[in-house]
């Protein structure tokens, strides 16, 4: 069931209206109830994945706290991480290991397993494994409440593609929505969210899908400044995309009383790559550090040491993102970028700190490293959406000689699409600097005027088909 489908609305309007009518436990099961029948609608015997996955991290979860035994407890945190990543490793990866030893082997006609991807399985086998690390590490107490968890772990308006969720933000955050009366405050601010939500996916995300789409479907038969078009118009969907499901996700929550993080803020304006990537996705990015990063060693090591564990973070980052080489080779590609700016960030802090250079620091430094970081950014994301390398390769290259041999002009369309481009740029950077949001949804009166003009434009222009978000694939 798509957030941008009536069925989603239908859905979560009847779980409002039935909710505050409800006790404790009544307001638990109608939202393990809708969560059931929002991910049922997707495939009803990929049920049984969530449930599992429920089941053993409570069971372990349980385990673990009730132990003192330190060999017992490794060993029930173990059996939590093996059950998650054998499931997340079976059904997302099996067919790409089969097809490389494939080709490892030279054995073409190596078989492959029918598997269907269930929906949001790298989403919830993460925020249910940070459970028992996290009660692992003593940080949390594990919940005596099996209904509870699993509505912990199934929380339908996140549970298909985030934010990833802790447990001690989350589970405390049932209890209060469970017992407090309702507030006009909250349905006003969730339906401002999931409003502004719809209007990034379906007026502007999908209709620069539509371009990249075209383009990148066929990458040979398009010239330089089309693929250039095309990877400018990737780059504005995937952040609208995603951006878009987080703010659906969270006004939906949060009707409830339930507040989820934030996953993006603003990420094209940052300075630096290691800056982007705390502003990318950033549940994603926290999950990788707290779990990843951090037990590898972090930076409390060597130089080469900390260089490593950076570079495999983002390898296994690019691996989680999908079972393709161009998505290892997209997060190679961003560890190679985050590994050279901590490798020249001490001697460029020095060169611009005294002498004719110091004022450059804050004005032209800023904006050439914003302008390298997004170019950075934008050209992986060509490798991201490519179906292959070799797609890539070409779109890259093909952008690479328009832009150095200047033989070809834009045509007049195109250049309204670095237009676009560029005001988008502009009033992000303006809604940061003068929080134009916040402002708007602070006065009444505009807030009204400005969401019924949303809503407008979002039924007006939508496109027809309604396409799927991004990171269902995921």
């Amino acid at each position: 069931m798509a957030f941008n489908s009536l069925e989603y609305v239908l859905l979560l309007a009847l779980t409002a209206a039935l909710f505050f009518r409800l006790g404790y436990y009544g307001r638990l099961a109608l939202l393990i109830a809708s969560s059931v029948v929002f991910y049922g609608a997707f495939s009803v015997p990929l049920l049984s994945l969530i449930v599992i996955s429920a089941l053993v991290d409570y069971t372990c979860g349980q385990r673990i706290g009730r132990s003192e035994d330190q060999t017992l407890r490794r060993r029930w945190l173990g059996l939590s991480i093996a059950v998650n990543l054998g499931l997340l490793g079976y059904f997302k990866y099996a067919n790409f290991f089969l097809e490389n030893v494939g080709a490892l082997t030279g054995d073409l006609s190596a078989h492959t397993v029918e598997l269907l991807l269930p929906p949001g399985i790298s989403f919830y086998t993460f925020q249910t494994m940070s459970y028992t690390i996290d009660v692992y590490r003593r940080r949390i107490q594990p919940t005596t409440s099996f209904l509870r968890f699993f509505l912990y772990v199934s929380f339908f308006p996140q549970l298909i593609a985030g934010p990833i969720e802790r447990a001690g933000h989350l589970l405390v955050q049932f209890d209060h929505a469970a017992t407090r009366r309702f507030r006009l405050a909250n349905l006003i601010a969730g339906l401002q969210m999931i409003a502004w939500g719809m209007f990034k996916k379906a007026v502007l995300a999908d209709h620069c899908g539509a371009i990249a789409d075209r383009v990148y479907a066929d990458p040979g038969a398009y010239d330089g400044w089309s693929a250039l078009v095309a990877t400018y118009a990737f780059t504005l969907q995937i952040y609208l995309d995603f951006s878009a499901y987080s703010e659906i996700a969270r006004g939906s929550a949060r009707i409830f009383g339930v507040d989820l993080m934030r996953n993006f803020d603003q990420p094209y304006l940052t300075r630096n790559i290691s800056e982007f990537w705390r502003r990318w996705h950033i549940s994603l990015s926290e999950w990788f550090r707290d779990y990843v990063y951090i037990p590898l060693g972090g930076s409390r090591g060597s130089k080469p040491r900390t260089l490593f564990n950076l570079t495999l973070t983002m390898f296994v980052s690019g691996l989680w993102h999908g079972a393709a080489w161009n998505f290892v080779l997209w997060g190679l590609f961003h560890g190679l970028l985050l590994l050279i700016h901590a490798l020249a960030q001490p001697p460029l802090r020095r060169l611009f700190s005294k002498g004719p250079l110091k004022g450059l620091r804050s004005a032209l430094g800023s904006v050439l490293g914003w302008f390298v970081t997004l170019h950075l950014v934008v050209a992986g994301w060509a490798l991201f959406r490519a179906g292959s390398i070799v797609d890539a390769n070409q779109i890259l290259l093909t952008i690479r000689r328009t832009l150095v041999d200047a033989d070809q002009a834009p045509s007049g369309e195109q250049l309204g699409f670095f237009a676009l481009f560029a005001a988008f740029i502009a009033l992000s950077a303006a809604d940061r600097r003068l929080r134009v949001l916040d402002r708007i949804n602070g006065d009444p009166a505009l807030s009204a005027a400005f969401y019924a003009a949303l809503i407008t434009l979002t039924i007006l222009l939508a496109r027809g088909d309604g396409a799927s978000f991004i990171y269902f694939q995921f």
